[in-house]
């Protein structure tokens, strides 16, 4: 096992948020829907677990860089927060809010999430895309990807 799964893994997360954020076949109750964003950003942030503890990586350098690199970047900082938030039911430091809006029409629906944080409000779907580049630019600078 390797970091390489998790990444992927967060990708397909991606993914499914992606088709929420759009149109989607309606099928399931909205909870499942904001689960779904939920898992990405657990999903996202446990990157870092995975590199971390990768026992297979050839150099120790990014796996001393990664903490840093998160702290230091406000979008993957954000996923750490709405991480340990949903996941552990603490309060986060920019203490995100969720607004549920349901659009479309059925039998589709778009799902849009926008987190309230320190700085302004933020699209949910516009925070896993930067999510998603910050991840790309770390494992390249890393030689990783």
């Amino acid at each position: 096992m390797s970091y390489r799964e998790q990444f992927e893994r967060m990708n397909r997360w991606y993914d499914r948020f992606a088709a929420i954020n759009e149109d989607r076949v309606h099928g399931m109750s909205s909870e499942n829907y904001v689960d779904e964003i939920y898992s990405f950003f657990q999903n996202c942030y446990h990157l870092k677990d995975w590199i971390k503890n990768d026992s297979g990586m050839t150099t120790q350098a990014p796996k001393d860089r990664v903490e840093g690199y998160i702290t230091s970047n406000r979008f993957l900082s954000l996923s750490a927060d709405l991480c340990n938030s949903t996941k552990h039911l603490i309060r986060s430091k920019e203490e995100p809010n969720f607004a549920l809006n349901v659009g479309g029409e059925l039998p589709k629906v778009s799902l849009k999430l926008q987190v309230d944080a320190e700085g302004g409000r933020i699209d949910s779907f516009e925070l896993a895309r930067e999510c998603v580049a910050a991840w790309e630019a770390f494992l390249k600078s890393e030689n990783l990807l």
